[in-house]
């Protein structure tokens, strides 16, 4: 596996993991049994990381490994006084992998209202404060030496950026506020 592609699937897989196991927790009774079945689906996930397709759904294909390790544990532990039926596993499995699939798609869309909620603010600066946005954030520049180009000190630039920090803020405010109400 490249190493590029390992942090990839290791920032993946951490971002994931409370998601992982509060899908395990809906099918293991016991919460020691569902740190375990975590600990070997996560063992698993690594095995099969080269199997993950970039730009799907990781923690819709996650539960799915997750779900083989329930029922493997499942199998292997018969100590559980209270069992579930197979055919409501699968259900709570597809359900909460559907819910999932629906919170990610509804974030996304969250994200793209604030995209172009924070965009259409931008263009709304003035042209003095969008080319301090494109110094700092596009060309990476420092506010002192933003600052020594427009003939003002470090303080003096740090106070301009929050100015239109501040700007910006109460105009996403106003736009997804008018898209929502």
């Amino acid at each position: 596996m490249a190493q590029q592609h390992s942090e990839e699937f290791v920032a993946l897989l951490t971002a994931s993991q409370r998601r992982i196991h509060a899908f395990i927790c809906t099918l293991v009774v016991d919460l020691t049994d569902a740190d375990e079945v975590l600990q070997e689906t996560s063992l698993a996930l690594w095995q099969q990381a080269e199997r993950f397709e970039p730009g799907t759904d990781f923690v819709a294909w996650a539960c799915r490994v997750a779900y083989f390790k329930v029922l493997k544990h499942r199998d292997a532990a018969k100590r559980h006084r209270v069992k579930l039926d197979d055919a409501v596993m699968d259900l709570l499995a597809t359900e909460t992998i559907e819910r999932s699939r629906e919170q990610a798609r509804a974030a996304a869309e969250t994200f793209e209202r604030q995209r172009v909620a924070v965009w259409a603010c931008v263009d709304e600066l003035s042209e003095r404060h969008r080319d301090v946005l494109t110094a700092r954030y596009r060309d990476g520049r420092s506010l002192g030496d933003i600052g020594v180009t427009l003939g003002r000190n470090a303080n003096a630039m740090a106070q301009v950026f929050h100015r239109i920090r501040a700007i910006l803020r109460e105009c996403v405010e106003r736009k997804l506020g008018a898209v929502e109400g």
